[in-house]
């Protein structure tokens, strides 16, 4: 009995661990193919990010890129970077992932529905929702 107990005891101690804390994302990461960084940060009980580095931050024309294809064409001279694309993620009661986020895309000027999922402390899969398509990306932890 008292090996059960300690096995069973044990079995939480893991589920429990492997939790995530609501703030685990906040923090620098990088996309995929590292041509931009991004910044988590915590607004009331929602968490939103913005983009703090491009790879490539002018345009042809040697000019900072701006939000060029926004719909709203008030918003369009404004400077990619310091960008908040991503906002209203909640974390889900279950301590698995964030979701109900709405993420912005500069180059092609619309808004998606998106989630995430911590893989562990240092990886994320961001998944986008357009419809019944979806994607999921990988980003990585940039703590430079």
């Amino acid at each position: 009995m008292k090996l059960l107990l300690n096995f069973v005891f044990a079995i939480l101690s893991l589920s429990i661990s492997a939790q995530n804390h609501p703030d685990d994302l906040i923090g620098k990461w990088v996309n995929e193919d590292a041509s931009a960084r991004f910044e988590f940060f915590k607004t009331g009980n929602t968490y939103n990010a913005k983009i703090i580095w491009l790879a490539k931050p002018q345009n042809e024309n040697g000019e900072q890129k701006l939000d060029k294809n926004n719909p709203d064409k008030k918003l369009r001279n404004r400077p990619i970077i310091e960008l908040v694309m991503l906002t209203g993620l909640q974390f889900s009661a279950n301590n698995t992932m964030w979701n109900d986020g709405k993420i912005y895309s500069p180059e092609k000027g619309e808004t998606l529905a998106c989630k995430i999922r911590l893989t562990n402390k240092n990886e994320l899969a961001l998944t986008v929702s357009k419809s019944i398509f979806s994607l999921t990306k990988k980003w990585k932890r940039y703590d430079k």
